[in-house]
């Protein structure tokens, strides 16, 4: 019930960034490759070499490509997190390029038939502890020099208490027997910020496009769309009707207000 729920409403933020090996601030590039298989080796050299040598980055951001499950643990693709608990689910909400809508379902089972970008999650209460299992992912890449994933990835993660009372810490294990050579782990502190009683606590959804103009240029690099460019679209404006005047309208007489 809801009376015998932890009280974990409120906004968090991710501590321990020094021990985050999949911000990749830490991480040898050969570490990382040691841990998976020959297929994804090749996938994650060739991401590495297309940044550092061509000058060519593919980040998800850039482009407002989708993040995908595994961006979650970026070090740059979620912002604070809220956190929203009920008897029935429980809501994880973060993002900076893209909206992070995650929910641990409560009692249920994976049902869902079509892959999803950041999966189908299912869990349950021990106690005070939270156990959430996710599956049914589309694989994807964590970009930034770092490797990609397949399908075949589930992740179980513990949800306990911090032993100071001021926050969650998150113990992740990574399964994925067509991209790791074995299970990976990460444990994560959310430190509590605000709790759900903050009267300027907010989260601002966030359309990707409208932040970023990034695509490949002729070149294959990125490059940044300006008004004065062919594709540049004013989300600020009236695109919808910039196109059907540009395209449809030309020589037509319009009324005078």
């Amino acid at each position: 019930t809801a009376q015998t729920l932890p009280k974990w409403e409120g906004w968090y933020t991710r501590g321990a960034r020094e021990e985050q090996w999949t911000y990749g601030r830490n991480l040898q590039t050969s570490t990382m490759l040691s841990l998976l298989t020959p297929e994804y080796q090749q996938r994650m050299t060739q991401m590495d070499y297309h940044e550092a040598v061509s000058n060519a980055p593919q980040w998800m951001a850039a482009f407002c490509y989708p993040e995908g499950f595994m961006r979650w643990w970026a070090e740059f693709s979620i912002n604070e997190i809220e956190v929203i608990v009920t008897p029935h689910q429980v809501q994880l909400l973060s993002g900076v390029a893209d909206n992070f809508l995650r929910k641990v379902l409560i009692g249920r089972r994976h049902v869902q038939k079509v892959p999803q970008w950041y999966g189908e999650t299912i869990g349950f209460w021990d106690g005070n502890t939270l156990v959430a299992w996710t599956a049914n992912v589309i694989p994807w890449t964590m970009s930034h020099s770092m490797f990609e994933y397949s399908d075949k990835l589930q992740v179980i993660e513990v949800f306990t208490p911090s032993r100071d009372g001021n926050g969650i810490t998150v113990d992740a294990t990574f399964y994925d027997p067509e991209a790791f050579i074995r299970p990976l782990h990460i444990v994560t502190p959310w430190i509590r910020r605000n709790g759900p009683d903050d009267p300027e606590a907010r989260y601002t959804f966030i359309e990707c496009r409208v932040q970023s103009t990034i695509v490949n240029g002729p070149d294959g690099r990125p490059t940044q769309l300006i008004p004065t460019d062919e594709g540049f679209i004013d989300y600020f404006g009236r695109p919808w009707a910039e196109n059907w005047e540009k395209r449809f309208e030309k020589g037509w007489q319009h009324p005078e207000h």
